[in-house]
């Protein structure tokens, strides 16, 4: 069986790419990435090479990037450039790896990448408005939830004998305090 790899364009019998302990090592960490990236790994990596050029990616490099994706991809919080921290998920990376594509298809991308930073932009943008919208939906959930008119206050039997009405307690303040009517 013959193949072409989707990385460096390379054509031969499908034994040959799997023989090379760095291909094998970059195919397990490629299938080891979570939810769509492995399936869009493989057409990122081609972003690493420039566009008709004869060198070739090669597996150590390829392995290197793709290890460098999945520390990204695994941290729980992401951060770009001092901007707040938030929370990390596979699915922005997933989505930002699409939009990376489509701005080199549409020719807006300088190939070859010589790094993760553009698309940790993009990842990072896309967890911030997940972020900025879960709090929009909290706050909106919070204005339609029933207000309680007055939080119940734990009784207390000890201290409720010595609850005493307000007025009653006020009778004869001055001769407790020892103020006659004409200081007052």
């Amino acid at each position: 069986m013959k193949a072409t790899c989707p990385v460096c364009g390379g054509y031969g019998p499908l034994e040959s790419f799997l023989v090379d302990d760095d291909a094998k090592r970059a195919v397990v960490a490629v299938g080891k990435l979570p939810g769509d990236l492995p399936r869009l790994c493989w057409a990122y990596l081609g972003l690493f090479r420039k566009p008709g050029s004869t060198r070739v990616l090669t597996w150590e490099r390829a392995g290197r990037i793709v290890a460098e994706l999945a520390a990204l991809v695994a941290e729980p919080e992401t951060q770009w450039k001092g901007g707040r921290v938030v929370q990390n998920r596979p699915e922005f990376w997933a989505q930002a790896i699409k939009l990376v594509l489509d701005r080199d298809a549409q020719g807006k991308l300088e190939r070859p990448l010589d790094g993760h930073n553009y698309l940790r932009a993009v990842a990072y943008e896309l967890a911030e408005k997940a972020w900025h919208q879960g709090n929009v939906r909290r706050e909106e959930e919070a204005k339609h939830r029933p207000q309680d008119p007055q939080p119940q206050r734990r009784r207390d039997p000890e201290r409720d004998e010595h609850i005493v009405p307000l007025a009653e307690g006020l009778k004869g303040w001055r001769e407790k305090l020892g103020v006659t009517k004409e200081e007052s």
